[in-house]
């Protein structure tokens, strides 16, 4: 065989000679590294992208049916269709596109309310690795049980009520426009009856009305109120007092009485308590019309609120519902203590400190006023007078001490506390000692110090509680 050429040689040589120097060189590596380093980034930083687009997608999504849920499981208050309020709520949020279905289970005692939702994206660089879509099911619903909702609205209706508080407005005006506030609230339009608000007005004592008081075994001597003179071993409980061995109040007058208020430590029949109402319209009324008496019996108030949210004075209930004095529906009230359906509530509010008890040293028939006995024809003469001491009476005694008094409602609040009651509690303009008895009684953080137009905060916030504690209860 023949050599080959020179030329072809030298040709293989540079071949050969350049495979090896490709082979040893490094530079052409280091390049296809950085090339796939950078590719890496762009993908991870892309599909994070992705991520974040999807997590911000699926935020939104949920918030929007957390809050369509809410609003449409408690919908009865208002009336109107579920399904369509959720729909409304996602038209308005622009999110319609990922709701997927709505579960309306609400019965008449309950709003039971599901939404099946699919928040996704259109990838952007997930797509590289072939995922065109991320998207997650998932559903929010919401339950609101129809708690019933007990409430003994106690609200001092003392002579110092008259006065001015420190905004210029009288006292007792400042409570009914606050009250009826709180009325209101607790009875939005198209409530259901599942609320009652009993109020227990209160000067010196409590009137329970004539009715009750004879339902009870109370034996009148006078025409003029109808309290009992409830003794101290009676606020070792919750239940209605033993009527049947208490003497009734006498009319009369401690503290020199003043215009706009009415003759009596005991409230007169106008002024008795208000029992189990579920009508706005009568609470509010009631609030309108109640007028000022005579003292400050803060633990006669609460004794009586105790004893309407006590399941033992059930039978009366049942009494009032039979005379038509209350509704029917509400002939099952109170509930047992323990009833998990039921919340039970005083809401107590006072512009003085707890007063020692005083009466008359003489009984009988009659008013009471300085000198003893005033003939029933004097009664509409002094409320004329301009003489207002003639109110006032010095032939008296103190059947109960102030301290006695503050430690017989400090057995109360315990009481109720212990039952698993919820005390709010308002002092309103009033002293140290005022204050501090109504921070003791509330519970936990239950107590309000209010200063003129505060008292209709107060009533509102407390409203606002209880609302919410019956969505969580």
């Amino acid at each position: 065989m023949s050599a080959e050429p020179k030329a072809i040689q030298s040709w293989r040589a540079g071949i050969a000679r350049s495979g090896v120097t490709f082979a040893r060189s490094e530079g052409g590596s280091m390049m296809l590294l950085a090339l796939f380093i950078f590719f890496a980034i762009l993908m991870i930083s892309g599909i994070a992208v992705d991520f974040m687009r999807f997590e911000s997608n699926r935020m939104r999504v949920q918030a929007t049916a957390d809050r369509a849920v809410l609003a449409a499981a408690t919908l009865r208050e208002t009336g109107g269709d579920r399904e369509e309020l959720v729909e409304d709520y996602f038209d308005a949020a622009g999110l319609s596109e990922y709701l997927v279905e709505v579960q309306d289970n609400s019965s008449l005692n309950s709003g039971d309310v599901a939404v099946r939702i699919r928040p996704g994206i259109d990838t952007l660089f997930f797509r590289w690795v072939g995922t065109d879509e991320l998207s997650s099911p998932a559903i929010s619903r919401a339950r609101e049980e129809v708690t019933n909702i007990e409430i003994s609205l106690v609200i001092d209706i003392s002579g110092s009520m008259r006065f001015h508080d420190s905004e210029g407005m009288p006292r007792i005006t400042r409570l009914r426009s606050a009250a009826k506030g709180f009325i209101d609230q607790i009875f939005p339009e198209n409530h259901t009856d599942t609320t009652t608000v009993s109020i227990i007005p209160y000067a010196g004592t409590v009137n329970p009305g004539r009715e009750v008081f004879e339902l009870l075994g109370g034996t009148a001597w006078h025409d003029y109120s109808s309290c009992p003179d409830i003794p101290r071993s009676a606020f070792g409980t919750t239940s209605l007092p033993d009527v049947g061995s208490m003497p009734q109040t006498p009319n009369f007058m401690h503290w020199p009485i003043a215009l706009g208020m009415d003759w009596g430590w005991c409230p007169n029949e106008a002024n008795s308590i208000l029992y189990h109402s579920s009508d706005p319209d009568d609470l509010r009324q009631f609030l309108t019309d109640v007028r000022m008496h005579d003292g400050t019996g803060t633990h006669y108030g609460l004794r009586w609120g105790a004893s309407l949210l006590d399941p033992s004075s059930r039978w009366l209930t049942e009494a009032l519902a039979d005379s038509g004095t209350i509704e029917s529906m509400h002939d099952n009230r109170p509930a047992p203590w323990d009833d998990e359906d039921t919340m039970k509530v005083v809401v107590l509010m006072t512009d003085g400190k707890i007063t020692a008890q005083q009466r008359p040293k003489r009984a009988g028939e009659g008013i009471y006023g300085r000198d003893g006995i005033l003939p029933d024809e004097d009664e509409a003469e002094l409320m004329e007078t301009s003489h207002m001491e003639s109110w006032s009476g010095n032939r008296r005694e103190r059947i109960t001490r102030r301290s006695e008094n503050a430690t017989d409602f400090e057995s109360t609040c315990d009481l109720l506390k212990a039952e698993g009651v919820i005390i709010y509690t308002i002092a309103f303009e009033t002293d140290d000692d005022g204050r501090a008895e109504m921070q003791d009684c509330a519970s936990s953080s239950n107590y309000f110090d209010a200063r003129g137009r505060e008292l209709e905060g107060a009533f509102n916030a407390i409203a606002n509680d209880i609302l919410l504690l019956r969505l969580t209860l």
